[in-house]
């Protein structure tokens, strides 16, 4: 079994010990990129999630009052609504509340939004997500 390394030059050691280096070195600087990408994922979603809940809060605090009255139509804190504004900009979301202003606020599923009532052109209740026309 020795036999086969008699055969081995010193060029041939000194190559097979840099090879082998380089390969660990490859392999452990893989797994620390990989540990610390995971790592980052973990430490960012979880603060996205408490800085949004932490905004909700600071929200619900900015508008009290749980009803809107637009036309005579009254909507409660909660309601899946569609609002058009003077722009016809239309924004889908839930009423967080009103504040003594006439300001609304709504969360969609990516912004929270704040509006005057006076600048609002039509408010709707959206029907499929509240329970309605259902069979």
């Amino acid at each position: 079994m020795f036999e086969m390394y008699k055969t081995l030059s010193a060029w041939d050691v000194v190559y097979a010990a840099l090879l082998a280096f380089f390969i660990m070195q490859a392999l452990k600087s893989i797994n620390a990129i990989r540990k610390n990408v995971k790592f980052r994922v973990v430490k960012t979603s979880g603060g996205e999630e408490a800085a949004k809940k932490d905004i909700i809060r600071k929200c619900v605090e900015m508008f009290p009052l749980d009803t809107v009255y637009f036309r005579g139509k009254v909507f409660t804190k909660g309601a899946m609504v569609r609002v058009t504004t003077l722009q016809k900009r239309i924004i889908e979301g839930e009423i967080i509340g009103r504040n003594e202003k006439d300001v609304i606020c709504i969360i969609t599923g990516r912004h929270i939004i704040a509006h005057e009532i006076d600048k609002i052109e039509d408010i709707t209740e959206i029907a499929s997500l509240t329970g309605e026309g259902k069979m």
